[in-house]
């Protein structure tokens, strides 16, 4: 092929071209033979089964071909122009032509049992080249019939690969109850199969907008499926005590409690625990007979207690009696070394949430000071008290840094030890 005048940085590109061309000439030969009378079926999108390698070359998949030159350029090098044209063509259209896709429930059963449906390739294709040509991704979205945008979705998750489809998080704002629909289908057909992974959860918590579509479908996804890891079950249930009816919720987690027999007594102790934020008075003694003496359980309440401070606001009953809880057995004191580890920090936090409550906290206080174990926190408590007195009369608020640090510096965070205390 003759190439014009270029620039040296112009003939490295178009030698590399060169290279890969002919790497691949064999396989664009075997194609044009294999395909040489279907190249109408194809520029129709009427022959599905032959477009879904060229969509895997597009999509990055094939090893041997160079995943830095651009999609369409890929399929060029595995078929001769006049083919590759009419494979471009019927990715293209290939949308208007789809029937009977494969359905949510289809995707997620398929994807449990470690099968991928090849024609997903061709449909993430298809949707990616409809996008690009719309700056308004909603224009591109009207002219797909929504059960192609649901089975586009799953196909996201289902058929991974490295190339990223841009597309998914404006479909959600184009229709977020279509997405919210799907992906309970897709979710709920893999738990059925008993996954311990669901596709796409991991990618939704990471945002603002994806952690309120899971809330939507949150409260099936507690209620069936029960492979969680301990972070995630943190994540799911913070979630849906901020998203989810709580007269919905407490069903569930209640249902969990009594049903789940085999729970490890950090995932009860998570469960639990949202079921004392929902209904403090019905669960404060089961809070206290579980807890009893025991830092394996405290410690998980101390976790996901702070983890919640950044999700949803703890009514300050429900703050206060966590402190009296964990105070005693993890108190925000220094070390020997003069440093405060990251339990005592994670307690200390809990302390200043209460202190920072818009509410006036003295009877709050006052009920923690009746329990002796409370007296090795009693300085902190003083502080708490008139910080939040302070708060009240518009005293600038320090940050949790600066707390902190004059906690230090005035000493009150320095165990008071018996003399008798690590004596033989």
């Amino acid at each position: 092929m003759d190439y014009p005048e270029t620039t040296s940085l112009e003939k490295l590109d178009k030698t590399k071209l060169q290279i890969e061309e002919k790497l691949h000439a064999f396989t664009r030969a075997e194609n044009d033979k294999r395909l040489v009378e279907q190249h109408e079926d194809i520029k129709s999108a009427i022959a599905l089964e032959p477009l879904e390698p060229f969509a895997k070359a597009y999509l990055g998949l094939f090893l041997e071909i160079d995943s830095t030159f651009e999609p369409i350029q890929r399929i060029y090098f595995i078929a001769s122009k006049p083919l590759a044209d009419a494979v471009v063509q019927g990715l293209s259209v290939v949308l208007n032509n789809l029937k009977d896709l494969p359905t949510p429930t289809d995707i997620g059963k398929k994807m449990a049992d470690d099968e991928r449906i090849e024609l997903g390739y061709v449909v993430l294709v298809a949707m990616d080249l409809l996008t690009k040509q719309y700056k308004n991704k909603s224009e591109a979205f009207k002219c797909v019939p929504d059960d192609i945008l649901s089975s586009a979705l799953c196909f996201h998750y289902a058929n991974s690969c490295e190339f990223r489809n841009i597309w998914v998080n404006d479909l959600i704002a184009y229709n977020r109850e279509l997405v919210t629909s799907t992906l309970q289908q897709f979710w709920l057909a893999q738990m059925d199969k008993g996954v311990r992974y669901l596709p796409g959860l991991g990618e939704q918590l990471k945002t603002q907008q994806g952690q309120q579509l899971v809330g939507d479908i949150i409260l099936p996804v507690l209620s069936g499926w029960s492979g969680y890891k301990k972070r995630t079950l943190n994540v799911l249930l913070a979630i849906a005590l901020r998203y989810s009816d709580a007269n919905k919720l407490l069903p569930i987690i209640e249902n969990i409690l009594e049903t789940e027999k085999t729970l490890n007594p950090r995932m009860r102790m998570v469960w639990l625990t949202s079921a004392f934020i929902l209904k403090p008075d019905e669960y404060w003694q089961y809070m206290v007979d579980y807890t009893y003496r025991s830092k394996e359980k405290l410690l998980p309440l101390l976790d996901y207690s702070v983890a919640l401070l950044d999700e949803i606001t703890l009514e300050v009953d429900v703050l206060t009696k966590i402190i009296r809880l964990i105070a005693p057995k993890f108190p925000p004191h220094i070390d020997d070394f003069g440093q405060l580890a990251a339990n005592p920090q994670k307690t200390l936090r809990l302390f200043y949430e209460l202190a920072n409550r818009d509410e006036l906290i003295g009877e709050q206080v006052s009920w923690l000071r009746t329990a002796r174990v409370m007296k090795i926190v009693s300085p902190i408590l003083n502080d708490v008290e008139k910080l939040n007195k302070d708060k009240h009369s518009n005293v600038t608020f320090p940050t949790f840094t600066n707390f902190m640090q004059n906690l230090l510096t005035s000493g009150k965070l320095k165990e008071k030890r018996s003399r008798f205390k690590n004596k033989l």
